[in-house]
């Protein structure tokens, strides 16, 4: 079946449909458009690019090209390659209406850090009130503070949201990344104060059509000799709930300095494992490390990839995107906040 997006999303036909957003320009970009019985959620969106409104603005001229596209929101966390574009483009639009935004909480960071949590959540409510006031705003809690997960419905099947395992922005918690990734003391080292976006990005689990789909948000997995990353406890917190999925998107874009392939191929063993950057490199190791893995890698970053759960014959198909394990570098961090730079095939 070739998906014919936007007319495909317009249908009612309980298919779960997903277009993960090409951004053929930039190196990284989350961006996600789900629809299913005439609903529609934005997840994340995208780098400050027009490729998340040109998408949405396709959809609403089949669904009503004369009428605002209701959508929701749900936000892994505060990074501009993955919520830039919705702020820069299309939050502020009158030919979009959000009913309801889904984000993390913010970090209590030290005095005096770039607090990128809270300065993208008071942007977001500023835009509530001015132009979404009918939203449902929701903080998901860290784990430690709520000892449970959130379910949302959504056209009809239920996404299981996954709270980030704790504030890594806790001064113990800020100084163990300080330490281990960047070999400095200095809790408020720029890029450090910015890690802890990443590490507390909020998961999806969707499960329609007897399929299980994992969305990861950027939670790292940044070294093989450390075992309580925040990826590491995502996966032993949620792993009955994350393992053996349909499709896993690989965290953190699948970047070079991602060593997540062990975790992913002993505990998770997906069958579709969706990269969204430019620079490919955990495929790389992947294939290294597992030369014959099972799994099947498509990449977003240069085209589209649509989704489709199918419920009648339980059947998920994927469609465009690049196919197979990139030819190139990656990186293995040997000792802490070091990079050993490995060709392919050395």
């Amino acid at each position: 079946m070739k998906s014919n997006f936007p007319h495909d999303f317009a249908l009612c036909d309980n298919v779960l449909r997903i277009n993960s957003i090409a951004h053929k320009k930039l190196k990284k970009s989350d961006g996600f458009i789900f629809a299913l019985n005439g609903h529609y959620m934005l997840h994340d969106g995208g780098q400050r690019d027009p490729d998340c409104l040109d998408r949405l603005l396709e959809l609403r001229e089949v669904v009503c090209p004369d009428r605002v596209l209701h959508f929701d929101w749900v936000i892994s966390h505060f990074h501009v390659d993955h919520i830039g574009s919705p702020l820069e483009h299309v939050v502020r639009d009158p030919r979009f209406s959000i009913d309801r935004i889904i984000m993390p909480s913010v970090n209590d960071l030290p005095e005096g850090s770039i607090h990128v949590s809270r300065d993208y959540t008071n942007e977001i409510m500023e835009v509530v009130r001015d132009y979404h006031p009918h939203a449902e705003v929701m903080a998901i809690p860290f784990y430690s503070d709520c000892k449970k997960t959130f379910f949302y419905n959504f056209g009809g099947t239920e996404i299981e949201i996954l709270p980030p395992d704790t504030d890594w922005a806790k001064p113990d918690l800020l100084l163990k990344i300080a330490q281990s990734y960047f070999c400095t003391d200095d809790l408020l080292y720029r890029k450090n104060q910015m890690y802890v976006a990443n590490i507390s990005s909020i998961w999806m689990v969707i499960r329609h059509g007897g399929k299980k789909l994992v969305f990861t948000g950027d939670t790292p997995k940044r070294t093989r000799w450390m075992t309580d990353e925040g990826f590491d406890r995502m996966c032993t917190i949620f792993a009955d709930k994350i393992a053996k999925p349909d499709l896993f998107k690989w965290p953190h874009h699948g970047q070079a300095e991602d060593e997540a392939d062990i975790m992913v191929h002993d505990l998770i063993d997906p069958d579709y494992i969706l990269l969204t950057t430019n620079i490919e490199g955990a495929s790389v190791q992947y294939q290294k490390t597992y030369p014959t893995f099972r799994a099947q890698f498509v990449n977003s970053a240069d085209e589209d990839v649509i989704i489709s759960v199918t419920p009648d014959d339980e059947k998920i198909s994927i469609e465009g995107g690049k196919w197979g394990v990139n030819e190139g570098e990656y990186f293995i961090l040997d000792i802490p906040g070091k990079f050993k730079n490995v060709a392919c095939g050395e």
